[in-house]
């Protein structure tokens, strides 16, 4: 089989405000001497001694429909440690071989009732074990991400991020199949479509948000309300206030970052770009400046919702539209050499937000990570699951684990590394320790 790579997703750094170029301090030291209080971006034109690891930062991108096997995995697997074999899958990702860890043969359990390919989105990164079921046939919970962000996120102006690269506006497919991040049961995190309104969330300059002086006025209102509510209402009254306080905190961090940063270095977008290979970059620039400014630590990217029957143009790829889920399950070779190409398509991606993490010198303290909650769009295989990670201070190699290795054992390993205080993760059996402690 033949695969025709393309150059959609070259690199193109963003342009970055100029500084000394034999600065040699560390960004603590920078801080002190400065006498500023608060976190600065990690300039691109600082030494390497810049980088900090007190800073952890994750990244989370889905790709729905699993892979083709035959492209991505060696042809013989061994459970252990190995060094990662650059298959035709992973061709584009040969320039950042040193900095990935490539995870194989873990598992989910599908739990029957609701769609294989929405389960296998909504849950991927999951908190609820498969049998606790708390959202009609869904073991959905508070995810991953959000479980990162309220360890790590709180002194950013935004704890989490959640972006989405599905530009259709009619859309058919449910909550289920778009969303990877959860608040709780039932409660999803929605992403964000369109680069220009993500710019103006990051940089302040969306004017339809609540401010300050509104929430003071809530405040105030609250507090003589308060005083006619019974015992138990109080209690949850003062919940209410809590979340009050927290946007009231937030918007004040926001307006010190806004300043902090003044200007931004990247142009604000017209829309949505025409090209897909742009759209795509486009989202992973956005996100990884605001990873450079310190706005949030934890973002989660869509590629595209599981299953989604509407056509995709991949841009220097084919000539027309592809139906990604209908060819997952079209016998023959046309239909195979499409499914990995744009395979390959998505590792171009995943390798471009790499070399940019690389630039700015955020690599060593960013995790980033992309997989499907399903391994073969096929056969809607649960098992045997494919995670990439770059960055981030992990060991290097193929890690293949043969048996009952759920994949609840690689997000609690990531979670302990971020200080959360986790023994068990959904239906983990124990942290993924070859990974490096």
């Amino acid at each position: 089989m033949t695969i025709n790579h393309h150059s959609s997703f070259a690199s193109t750094p963003l342009s970055t405000k100029s500084a000394r170029a034999n600065l040699k301090v560390t960004r603590r030291n920078f801080l002190r001497a400065s006498g500023v209080v608060v976190t600065l971006p990690a300039f691109t034109s600082l030494t390497h001694a810049s980088e900090t690891h007190s800073v952890q930062r994750f990244a989370f991108i889905y790709t729905p429909n699993g892979y083709l096997q035959k492209n991505l995995l060696p042809e013989k697997l061994i459970a252990g440690n190995q060094e990662l074999v650059i298959t035709p899958t992973l061709q584009p990702l040969a320039v950042v071989k040193d900095r990935l860890t490539f995870i194989t043969g873990l598992d989910r359990k599908f739990v029957p009732g609701t769609g294989v390919h929405a389960q296998a989105g909504s849950c991927w990164l999951t908190s609820s074990a498969p049998q606790e079921i708390l959202d009609g046939g869904f073991p959905t919970n508070v995810t991953l991400d959000q479980l990162l962000a309220r360890q790590i996120g709180s002194e950013t102006s935004l704890s989490s991020l959640e972006l989405s690269t599905n530009d259709y506006t009619d859309n058919k497919e449910t909550k289920y199949f778009e969303c990877v991040s959860w608040y709780g049961p039932g409660h999803a995190a929605s992403t964000e479509k369109n680069p220009r309104a993500v710019f103006q969330r990051l940089f302040g300059q969306n004017k339809n948000g609540p401010s300050k002086s509104v929430l003071d006025a809530v405040l105030a209102d609250a507090k003589q309300f308060e005083k006619r509510l019974g015992g138990e209402d109080q209690h949850k009254f003062a919940e209410y206030l809590d979340s009050i306080r927290t946007t009231e905190l937030r918007i004040e961090r926001a307006e010190m970052a806004s300043k902090r940063i003044g200007k931004p270095t990247i142009d604000e977008p017209k829309g949505i770009p025409e090209k897909r290979s742009e759209y795509l970059r486009l989202m992973a620039d956005l996100m990884i400046h605001a990873f450079q400014n310190d706005l949030t630590r934890v973002a989660t990217l869509i590629v595209d919702p599981e299953r989604w029957d509407n056509p995709r143009l991949y841009d220097g790829v084919f000539d027309k539209p592809q139906n990604h889920h209908v060819l997952t399950h079209t016998k023959g070779d046309d239909a195979k050499e499409k499914l990995a190409q744009i395979d390959c398509f998505h590792m171009e991606f995943f390798a471009y937000a790499v070399k940019r993490l690389q630039t700015t010198r955020l690599l060593d303290s960013t995790t980033i990570v992309m997989g499907s909650g399903i391994s073969d769009g096929d056969s809607h295989n649960y098992g045997n699951l494919e995670v990439l990670m770059a960055g981030g201070d992990w060991n290097r190699g193929h890690f293949h684990f043969e048996g009952d290795r759920p994949l609840a054992d690689l997000w609690l390993t990531l979670g302990q590394r971020s200080g959360l205080n986790l023994n068990r993760f959904a239906d983990s059996t124990g942290a993924l320790k070859e990974l490096g402690s």
